[in-house]
């Protein structure tokens, strides 16, 4: 019945399983001082990607088929990746409760962008890695900051009736949000692009821009979407402010 599987699809069905079973033991939380009954609770995001990744997996367990001329086995890079995802999902479901939803989601992409970008693990790139990851929780703190600065700002002023009721609402400080990551990923590609171009000889040094950039935009912009517009109370772990 498995001869034709991949064995992939098949370990993340088991895996988001697992984790819809975590998720749904962990218990549900509200955001304090929620008055209008807006904030879904703390499970709704988890809950959504575990299930999204279960029929995800699924569906590629059914529809992606070894060949059956293909009698050769996962590659050795191929079979690095794989394991590396398996670690990094794992440390995401047990680390994401203390180091916080930010933190944890962009060193888990970048990390996952950037060794499929290279093709395998190599213990020759772990510099390029720690600096790529370093990179990107900087970038994605900056992002955040300005974010909340500007939320904070807008939300103040229009109670304090100095604008206007609509600039301070979670859609427009959502919106802004989301014109100020894209200018930072406009400016940000542009700078690495003309650095470290595609074609250039260094290609671990492309690898790690782009990687942190779709890391670091990637996590603001799904904190943005399920904070401000969905009022989801996502975990903040070491982030304080």
């Amino acid at each position: 019945m498995f001869k034709n599987k991949k064995p992939v699809p098949i370990a993340f069905v088991l895996l988001s399983g697992l984790y819809f079973i975590y998720v749904i033991s962990s218990g549900n939380s509200k955001m304090i001082g929620d008055e209008v009954g807006g904030d879904p609770g703390g499970t709704v995001l988890p809950l959504f990607f575990s299930i999204f990744m279960f029929f995800t997996s699924i569906y590629l367990a059914i529809t992606d088929k070894t060949d059956k001329k293909d009698t050769d086995k996962m590659s050795k890079p191929e079979k690095q990746l794989f394991v590396l995802t398996l670690i990094f999902a794992i440390g995401y479901i047990l680390f994401t409760r203390i180091l916080g939803f930010i933190p944890c989601t962009v060193l888990l992409l970048f990390c996952l962008s950037f060794a499929n970008q290279q093709g395998k693990v190599d213990i020759k790139d772990w510099k390029a890695a720690v600096f790529g990851s370093i990179l990107s929780v900087g970038n994605v703190l900056v992002l955040y900051t300005i974010g909340r600065m500007i939320t904070r700002s807008l939300l103040s002023a229009s109670r304090n009736g100095l604008i206007p009721l609509w600039l301070g609402s979670a859609t427009f400080t959502a919106g802004l949000g989301l014109l100020v990551i894209t200018m930072w990923i406009i400016a940000f590609v542009l700078i690495c692009k003309k650095r470290w171009p595609a074609h250039t000889n260094n290609r671990t040094a492309y690898n790690t821009w782009l990687a942190v950039a779709i890391a670091a935009s990637t996590t603001q912009i799904i904190y943005i979407v399920f904070k401000q517009l969905f009022l989801v109370e996502l975990v903040k772990g070491l982030i304080f402010w």
